[in-house]
């Protein structure tokens, strides 16, 4: 009598499980399965929940890029006699520091008392 050993999964079934992974993915990126929902952020983005968690990933981008332009503009005073930059441009950070990653929005900067802001919807108390 002979034993018939079974050492692992059939390419068949590899590939089975692989398309349902597939149509899980997809369900899931695109909002299936009942996951689209109306957006609650401000400016109405975000309506999955892959959407709702890159747009977080983009809002902390948006802090960090007004932070880096506030210590930039903080330098620029100390060595001008306290007198902020003449503009926004003059902090010398690279160009993608200067707009809202989330809306393309350029800041708004106000060259009078160095303040600079995101015009962007929900992000105004940045």
């Amino acid at each position: 009598m002979t034993v018939r050993r079974v050492r692992g999964f059939s390419l068949i079934e590899i590939l089975i499980v692989m398309i349902i992974i597939a149509i899980l993915a997809a369900a899931f990126t695109t909002g299936g399965f009942g996951l689209i929902s109306k957006s609650s952020r401000p400016d109405g983005q975000g309506k999955t929940i892959v959407g709702r968690s890159r747009l977080a990933a983009k809002d902390v981008e948006c802090r960090s890029n007004l932070g880096q332009l506030r210590q930039a503009i903080m330098i620029a005073r100390t060595s001008n006699d306290d007198q902020p930059p003449a503009n926004i441009g003059d902090t010398r950070l690279p160009k993608e520091f200067y707009q809202c990653p989330v809306g393309a929005e350029p800041y708004q900067y106000d060259a009078n008392t160095g303040d600079v802001r995101c015009p962007h919807p929900g992000h105004e108390k940045y």
